[in-house]
């Protein structure tokens, strides 16, 4: 399997994008195109990527991995039909049903793991402070955004692009570092390892942590999701990813040792900063891995992005995003509880 294509060859295979969109995201039985971002809230597709999962599980299926910075960018190559899956935000999957595209969520994978920081020597030590600051995402419009945004209309204030005064800018995670290194952005709510890195070199302090604003701390932040078009045409190449998340799901959870090492290994690879033991166990600290994409807490997101006029219309019917028959098929296999998502599971 050729191991990585990295988001400057994303961009240009969305450009290349061409008129045969039909054909284009039917796919092939042969190769399934799988987006993933370099982040640790990505961890089980990473250990997937290095310990060879992807390949076992799918085989004869090729699997051709692209990495891409944001759920916004591996959103608009959904639309375009050059990936046929991705590892994915809630707000950026709910996004795309929203537009009107046949996407479903087939698993959860990963629940927290995302902070507010602020930067050391920004003076930011309370809400109020961000007035006039720069504060980074990984992408506008992107699960973190929208996180951010809501929390600061929680506090009476609003992004600049808004009416407000708070500057929030799109900046790709692996040049983060240099930023606040620069003193380019005075704090930043993003996914891990980000922050853990941030904090282990002195360059930031936690604001927020926020699994604090959501009801017993869990929230998702990484959903396993495929076009409906793939999963018609390729039902069987469906089931086998299924199950290769899971199995990754799993080793990530009973071989943390060994996972994090190789989830340590893939980000290095796409331009991740190096992270420390330290900063890997406390990152690793800030992950729960789940089968359950937590439906409720998504439609939250969803619901949130709509209030901030991100979303057009109100998400009245996510349930039907769901689409988990294959992931309980194989948890009853296995004698594990069902996850129930309403009608559409």
């Amino acid at each position: 399997m050729k191991r990585w294509t990295v988001a400057l060859a994303a961009l240009a295979v969305l450009a290349g994008a061409c008129s045969s969109s039909a054909t284009r995201a039917r796919g092939s039985g042969d190769v399934l195109r799988l987006g993933v971002f370099p982040n640790l809230t990505h961890a089980p597709a990473l250990v997937a990527v290095a310990d060879g999962i992807f390949d076992r599980d799918l085989a004869p299926t090729k699997v051709d991995v692209t990495s891409f910075v944001s759920g916004s960018q591996a959103g608009q190559a959904i639309e375009a039909g050059s990936i046929d899956a991705a590892y994915i935000g809630p707000v950026p999957a709910a996004s795309l049903l929203e537009k009107g595209s046949d996407v479903r969520v087939v698993s959860g994978v990963v629940q927290g793991g995302a902070s507010l920081v602020v930067r050391t020597g920004s003076g930011v030590r309370s809400p109020s402070d961000l007035r006039n600051k720069t504060v980074a995402v990984p992408s506008l419009g992107n699960t973190q955004d929208i996180a951010l945004r809501t929390w600061l209309h929680h506090n009476g204030l609003k992004a600049k692009d808004e009416g407000g005064d708070v500057n929030v800018v799109a900046i790709d995670n692996t040049v983060l570092l240099q930023s606040f290194q620069q003193k380019q952005v005075d704090a930043a709510w993003e996914p891990e390892p980000y922050p853990s890195i941030l904090e282990s070199r002195g360059l930031a302090t936690e604001l927020v942590d926020e699994s604090t604003l959501w009801p017993g701390g869990r929230f998702p932040t990484t959903e396993l999701l495929v076009t409906g078009a793939y999963a018609d045409a390729h039902p069987g190449v469906v089931r086998k990813l299924v199950q290769a998340n899971f199995d990754a799901v799993q080793f990530a959870t009973q071989h943390e040792s060994r996972a994090k090492h190789l989830a340590a290994q893939e980000l290095a690879k796409l331009g991740a900063p190096a992270l420390s033991p330290a900063a890997l166990d406390h990152a690793w600290g800030r992950l729960s891995f789940s089968f359950d994409p937590l439906p409720a807490a998504m439609e939250t997101d969803a619901l949130n992005a709509w209030r901030l006029g991100v979303f057009e219309t109100k998400p009245d019917n996510l349930s039907r995003i769901f689409s988990l028959h294959d992931l309980n098929a194989l948890l009853t296999s296995k004698g594990m509880a069902t996850i129930s998502t309403g009608p559409a599971a």
